[in-house]
């Protein structure tokens, strides 16, 4: 097991639909609960009558054939699991599991988004302890988007079909922007490149994003901790990310601007975040003499309010002035007192 694996196991899990893997929730991520604690109307049925069902609903598509194909050829174990979340995939284990108490149409998304982690996690390490804070952030983000715009593939093909029970369910749930960003970049360009990378870059509005980003914040504060130095010491550079993960049938990557992922505006996290990366890297960094840039702290940009943005290597730096010039006044205050 991974140390992102066992910092996973610790505290309360949730299996996130599109995130796959177990996610821990804080108080704070209620609202996470209630995108994706969705109420099922269906009947539990977990008979491998069903899964053959499932796979056959898959292989209409292209992209549920290669899913489907890819997970023999990993030789990924596959299943039902009583959860109250749609299914996750476990490195550790090499297993998708589903929850036979939802929908055909929302099992058969999962399925495509659940396999889709399964072909990252054998391209390349998805979260490591190796990672300085921007890149896994950039990963952590990238990996979730990726597997989400899989969905958006299958609810298309299936469109093309004369099939809109996909799309449809896909439509009631959280990703819904994702499907929606997909089928009007698709009537524009009739390009499916552009319309899956449109639908990708559409991931980071989506409500599920804060919850990503304190699962990976609490991962770097388990890092700091554990104060081992060869930790955060791995960057990788977005567009080599999108170029290994990223990639349509024929091995491509469909990303048309990978750029554009490290920008303001998607490498971002909020003010209450931002103000919790500072107080775990203030110290680390005046401990380890490591500068902001090596840790692409200069990369993850701060959303404000007020609708602006910094970077957290500004945010350190005005704290580092702060916490001067309080030292500075108390240590004046306390020769007048003398």
């Amino acid at each position: 097991m991974t140390m992102y694996e066992d910092f996973m196991a610790k505290g309360p899990i949730r299996s996130f639909q599109a995130g796959g893997r177990p996610v821990v929730m804080s108080n704070e991520d209620k609202s996470l609960n209630a995108v994706f604690a969705k109420k099922s109307k269906t009947k539990s049925d977990a008979s491998p009558e069903r899964m053959e069902k499932l796979k056959g609903m898959l292989k209409k598509t292209k992209i549920g054939r290669e899913t489907l194909a890819f997970l023999d050829e990993k030789g990924s174990g596959l299943g039902f699991e009583e959860m109250p979340y749609y299914g996750y995939f476990s490195p550790d284990e090499n297993r998708v599991a589903i929850s036979p108490k939802y929908s055909d149409e929302d099992l058969a998304i999962t399925l495509v988004h659940e396999i889709r982690h399964a072909r990252q996690d054998s391209i390349m390490t998805n979260t490591s302890p190796d990672m300085v804070p921007g890149t896994l952030l950039k990963n952590g983000f990238l990996i979730e988007a990726d597997a989400c715009a899989a969905e958006c593939v299958l609810a298309h093909e299936m469109l093309e079909m004369g099939d809109r029970s996909i799309f449809e369910a896909h439509q009631k749930t959280a990703y819904a922007p994702m499907s929606t960003a997909f089928e009007k970049e698709f009537d524009k360009s009739h390009d499916w490149d552009k319309a899956r990378s449109a639908a990708l870059m559409e991931w980071v509005n989506l409500p599920v994003k804060p919850g990503y980003a304190n699962q990976y914040i609490d991962f770097m504060s388990e890092i700091v901790k554990d104060g081992d130095p060869q930790y955060f010491q791995h960057s990788m550079d977005i567009k080599k990310m999108a170029e290994k993960l990223c990639i349509n049938s024929k091995g491509e990557c469909y990303v048309q601007n990978p750029k554009l992922l490290e920008d303001a505006e998607h490498l971002n996290v909020n003010e209450k975040q931002a103000k919790k990366i500072v107080s775990m890297m203030l110290p680390y960094t005046r401990k380890t003499g490591r500068g902001y840039e090596k840790l692409e702290l200069d990369k993850i940009h701060v959303s404000h309010e007020d609708g602006t943005y910094t970077t957290i290597a500004q945010e350190m730096k005005l704290a580092k002035s702060r916490n001067n010039a309080q030292a500075v006044s108390k240590a004046a205050k306390g020769r007048q007192g003398r």
